[in-house]
């Protein structure tokens, strides 16, 4: 049922054993919130932080990787990943769910989220990190994208716009948290490429891209991936790889 909310008042999501979930209230940022911890030694591997929020699904990951930091920051397409088989698993069958590279993720067509990470503090590629965090934010109601009726801005939409009303914050932060850890499990053991098509299967990408980067604006056409998740870009008659840690920027704030 399109545009309709859950109750206000729901449950806590429950977590399996490998994580542990903190709340924080409806106005805090988890991913800020697990950043802090993260910086300040109080969370560490597994602590979850995840938001009150009945509008939002937020949650952000505390990990403490075994990797350079050029291989660590593909836990963000193994999130995006983990989204999307969160929502196929329990979000309706219409459903049209595509990412952006780096770090959005779409619904029919317009941002509907996106995933967030840091390495902190901050490291060289080749440095193994002490701890990253690695988040995702879907906006749930519409009121909250700031338009005046529904609809109105079509580069953005909210999930219960895009038939989803039968969810909520708690269903969706605890679904991504399991598809998450399966997603890791499986990078571990079978390594980037089965993310890597996973991830390509719902790119929206067959379009110009123009991407703002520490060095400069890039644009050209997208190609594909690479095998470490970085994009491949036509652009001046050459292909081009911009990886994700010269787009870490763009998925780290």
């Amino acid at each position: 049922m399109s545009g309709s909310k859950p109750a206000l008042t729901m449950a806590d999501p429950q977590f399996p054993p490998a994580l542990d979930g903190q709340a924080v209230a409806a106005g805090d940022d988890p991913f800020v919130q697990a950043c802090a911890g993260a910086t300040a030694g109080t969370l560490s591997a597994g602590d979850l932080v995840w938001s009150r929020s009945t509008t939002h699904a937020a949650a952000a990951i505390v990990l403490e990787p075994e990797v350079m930091l050029a291989r660590a920051i593909q836990m963000v397409p193994v999130m995006m990943v983990a989204v999307g088989d969160a929502l196929g698993a329990i979000g309706p069958p219409n459903l049209a769910l595509m990412f952006r590279w780096p770090g959005t993720i779409m619904a029919n067509g317009a941002a509907t989220g996106h995933v967030s990470f840091a390495a902190l503090p901050d490291w060289e590629a080749d440095d193994v990190p002490d701890r990253i965090v690695v988040g995702f934010e879907l906006l749930l109601d519409p009121a909250e994208c700031g338009w005046r009726e529904p609809g109105e801005d079509l580069r953005t939409t909210a999930l219960y716009e895009e038939g989803c009303g039968d969810l909520d914050r708690t269903m969706l932060i605890e679904s991504v948290a399991r598809h998450f850890l399966a997603g890791i499990d499986g990078w571990l053991h079978d390594g980037f490429r089965p993310v890597h098509d996973a991830w390509w299967k719902r790119a929206d990408e067959d379009r110009d891209i123009s991407l703002d980067l520490d060095e400069g604006s890039v644009k050209g056409d997208v190609v594909g991936l690479d095998e470490d998740g970085g994009l491949l870009l036509k652009t001046g008659g050459e292909t081009r790889l911009v990886s994700l840690l010269a787009a870490k920027a763009m998925v780290d704030r």
